[in-house]
């Protein structure tokens, strides 16, 4: 028999494991996992001894603060709060939405990685991420975003990676801490550039943009025929809207499956081209100059062969003068 809540269906034992942990005394197993499924029954579904009421969004949840304590941030939130209080968790990461914060707080209770799926997987990577104290729900939601990369979602999966991590005062004052603390980026660049920035979920976004890089450069080019790499629509259409950074790093990487430099060279042109077309489209409604990018084709030397290098610089803005006779 399985009890529903949130739109969610619960397994009766969902807090016991198919496996008694090897190593450990039957009883003392058997005892933790009777304590955990009455916690989870008890205090999770039926929300009975709760000493207090936590809303978001339009939702809500009679909880333990002993057990939401678990999660950094919740803790510091909960510090001096009192029994019986009310309060309202507002975010500012518009990733975050009412069902992953259900899930993350169920997570507390009880396992609840199994109900992440493709579509909620980015919304419970950035709660899980802010809550802290969750390293597997963190982990799940990571790996399902790197398997589900697809060539249908990797432009938008790249902007949202892209993301800002500065937000401004969650609601309840500066200060409040991220439930992970500071990540570490898994690679090297510039500051600033796409590749060597820390994203805004630390080390995973770091090891986002790796999978990312890895996609690019190998996943997605070893799907197509190598006779195909020039002319793959999907391939263009991707390559056309990537951040310059990215860009630049897979085109000019020298295992990308070019026939020849000169293929090399001839295929980035048409990016290229096809990139000035898209933003030329939309200039009209972004004032300024903008940037203009181009490539050339480079002799590394007598023995070295040749390169491309692709460049930008701000794009020159004509003067029309009006002359009066």
């Amino acid at each position: 028999m399985s009890a529903s809540i949130n739109g969610n269906e619960i397994p009766e034992n969902a807090g016991e494991s198919s496996k008694a942990a090897v190593g450990v005394d039957p009883v003392t197993y058997n005892h933790s996992m009777n304590l955990t499924n009455w916690i989870f029954n008890v205090g999770y579904l039926h929300q009975d001894w709760a000493d207090v009421h936590v809303t978001f969004f339009q939702s809500g949840l009679k909880a333990h603060r002993v057990v939401l304590a678990r999660s950094p941030y919740l803790a510091h939130l909960l510090r001096n709060v009192i029994p019986g209080s009310t309060i309202h968790l507002n975010f500012v990461d518009e990733n975050i939405n009412q069902e992953s914060v259900h899930i993350a707080l169920q997570h507390l209770y009880n396992p609840s990685h199994n109900l992440i799926n493709p579509s909620n997987a980015r919304s419970l990577l950035a709660i899980s991420y802010l809550f802290g104290g969750m390293p597997e729900l963190t982990h799940h939601s990571y790996e399902t975003i790197k398997s589900s990369i697809n060539p249908q979602n990797i432009v938008d999966l790249v902007q949202w990676v892209s993301q800002s991590q500065e937000f401004p005062s969650n609601g309840f004052g500066n200060g409040v801490p991220n439930g992970n603390g500071n990540g570490n980026v898994m690679f090297g660049g510039e500051n600033g550039s796409w590749e060597g920035s820390e994203g805004r979920y630390g080390e995973w976004s770091g090891r986002l943009k790796n999978d990312i890089i890895n996609y690019l450069l190998h996943t997605l080019p070893s799907s197509i025929p190598t006779p195909e790499i020039t002319s793959n629509p999907d391939l263009i259409s991707i390559f056309s809207n990537l951040p310059y950074d990215l860009l630049k790093l897979v085109l000019e990487f020298k295992e990308f499956p070019f026939a020849s430099m000169q293929e090399r060279f001839s295929y980035t042109k048409k990016i290229i081209s096809s990139r000035k077309k898209r933003i030329n489209s939309s200039s009209a409604s972004t004032p300024g100059p903008g940037m203009e990018e181009s490539v050339v084709l480079a002799f590394k030397g007598s023995d070295q062969g040749m390169e491309i290098h692709i460049s930008r610089k701000p794009r020159k803005s004509r003067h029309l003068w009006k002359v009066e006779g």
